[in-house]
């Protein structure tokens, strides 16, 4: 079995990813994350919950790393249907980090993934104003 120490290399499909959004990526005309928030040349850098984690100790482990204007979340299940793929890649300090790239072959999402994506996450953090 896992030590405290240690998350399985396999993302559950019931897991959360949260992404931070940048303010050049809100789409202050709907009040939701744009369709850029799931392009990254370098993969969507997103956390995962591991299923230990709350939505909280997420959002706030997201904000202690960068201020961001808001945090969605959506689910490992999603990045699947929209044929995309979430690598679970841990950094120094950040153990739950993971990467979510087109495919095995591509990193940054087609534009239709970052949308489908984009239209099944969930804000669960907007900065106040």
């Amino acid at each position: 079995m896992e030590s405290n120490n240690e998350i399985p290399q396999v993302i559950g499909l019931e897991e959360f990813l949260y992404r931070g959004v940048v303010e050049s990526q809100w789409d202050g005309e709907h009040n939701r994350p744009s369709s850029a928030t799931f392009k990254d040349s370098k993969g969507a850098s997103v956390d995962r919950d591991a299923l230990i984690r709350d939505a909280t100790t997420c959002v706030n482990a997201l904000l202690g790393s960068k201020p961001f204007k808001a945090i969605c979340r959506v689910k490992e299940e999603s990045v699947q249907v929209v044929g995309a793929i979430t690598k679970y890649l841990p950094v120094p300090g950040n153990k739950y980090h993971c990467e979510i790239h087109d495919s095995e072959e591509k990193i940054t999402l087609s534009g239709s993934k970052a949308k489908n994506l984009r239209d099944l996450s969930e804000v669960v953090y907007t900065r106040p104003v």
